[in-house]
């Protein structure tokens, strides 16, 4: 029994206290009865089945540092473990930047505002960089390489392994000493794959278990849980409004819902976001202002930055208007037959970059290395880069 409940992700004996019937009673060869005879014996041996009274409560809750002090005060100190925190907003709004940040600063000391603890990163959109990792880790004094060895990275593809992962982060929990699950975003993949109005109802049942799951593992094992959340926008009238989607699942199985949002219309306008307490259990619904730097979630616009040798980058630039690659640059074909904006997946934007990094003819983009380009060029990934290779060689064949 106790191979066939491992099997199914079910390793501890809080784990099987906390599952639903249902969940063990689908495993092959346990049947409804000894599903439930389990549970309950499992339940009876930690103490569940028992009445306390509220004075003997263990909350023994524990904080993990924003990287701004701001956000940390609305938060009532900081990200707090055996919670789940989501936190939504629209693009740009500083949501992976956060999830970045609390992946190095849970790493630092107690007295620091960390845990001195391991993370499980659950990556569902392909947006974990390994470079802002250790411009943010230089940034408290760590060793890059060191916090990196300390981030369990997953890459999700599936809504079902995300289910699957999160089942592994458990395990994470029990024998890596993780103390912070990331899902970066809750809802990405379950958008794209349960569409329409007819799909709606197995969509929910399968993030509900999700949560729970979720839940379940921040309380086992007093671990903090962070939610990132898209956004759709909802007509109110005359006015519109952006929306964390998930809709009342997410809502009620949250312990905080924290609101991001970008100032002014333009995401591009300024580095300054703001944070929103939506709905928190022993919190008022304040705001505070940060700012998203390129070392990560910060008080300043600049970060605070430690004068150490080895912090040899600049803070990333949001506006485009103080570029210095001219229009003419872009559009230049030089000696050959096309530019690079003519290459499909690149824009004006984009390619005011690269030339910025010394890659200035789809001639050159091709013959590039995709790490180096990646490490020089924030928000971009060796494989956003490798795809830009493929789409060069075929307009170069052409």
């Amino acid at each position: 029994m106790i191979k066939l409940l491992q099997e199914s992700g079910i390793s501890t004996a809080e784990a099987l206290a906390m599952s639903p019937h249902n969940i063990i009673s689908d495993i092959d060869g346990l049947g409804d009865k000894t599903a439930k005879k389990l549970i309950w014996n499992a339940r009876n041996a930690l103490g569940m089945t028992e009445f306390i009274t509220a004075d003997d409560i263990d909350e023994n809750t524990e904080y993990i540092t924003t990287g701004s002090s701001e956000l940390n005060r609305i938060l009532g100190g900081g990200f707090q473990t055996g919670k789940l925190t989501e936190v939504y907003g629209p693009f740009k709004s500083g949501k992976t930047n956060l999830a970045h940040t609390i992946a190095v600063t849970i790493q630092l000391p107690k007295k620091k505002g960390g845990l001195g603890s391991t993370v499980a990163y659950i990556d569902t959109e392909n947006t974990f960089s390994k470079e802002k990792i250790k411009r943010i880790a230089k940034r408290f004094g760590f060793d890059p390489k060191k916090v990196l060895s300390q981030i369990y990275h997953a890459r999700i593809y599936s809504s079902d392994h995300q289910i699957q992962m999160i089942q592994k982060a458990e395990t994470l929990c029990k024998t890596r000493n993780v103390r912070l699950i990331v899902v970066d975003s809750l809802m990405a993949l379950l958008r794209a794959e349960y569409v329409g109005i007819g799909m709606l109802a197995r969509r929910q049942a399968v993030l509900n278990n999700m949560i729970h799951g979720l839940s379940r593992v921040a309380e086992t094992y007093n671990c903090a849980i962070l939610l990132t959340n898209q956004v759709s926008v909802s007509m109110k009238g005359m006015f519109s409004a952006n929306d964390a989607i998930g809709g009342n699942i997410v809502a009620h199985g949250c312990h905080f819902r924290v609101m991001f949002k970008t100032k002014g219309f333009s995401s591009n306008n300024s580095l300054k976001r703001r944070a929103i307490i939506v709905d928190a259990p022993d919190l008022p619904p304040e705001e505070a202002e940060f700012f998203i730097t390129s070392v990560g979630i910060a008080d300043t616009e600049k970060g605070d930055i430690p004068e150490v040798q080895g912090l040899d980058f600049e803070v990333e630039t949001l506006y485009e208007e103080e570029s210095s690659v001219e229009d003419s640059e872009v559009f230049d074909n030089g000696n050959g037959k096309h530019s690079l904006i003519d290459v499909k997946g690149i824009g004006a934007g984009t390619a005011k970059n690269l030339i910025k990094v010394g890659v200035s003819s789809v001639e050159g983009l091709v013959s590039s290395d995709p790490e180096q380009v990646a490490s020089k060029i924030s928000g971009v990934s060796s494989k956003m880069v490798l795809e830009w290779q493929t789409n060069a060689k075929a307009l170069l064949s052409a």
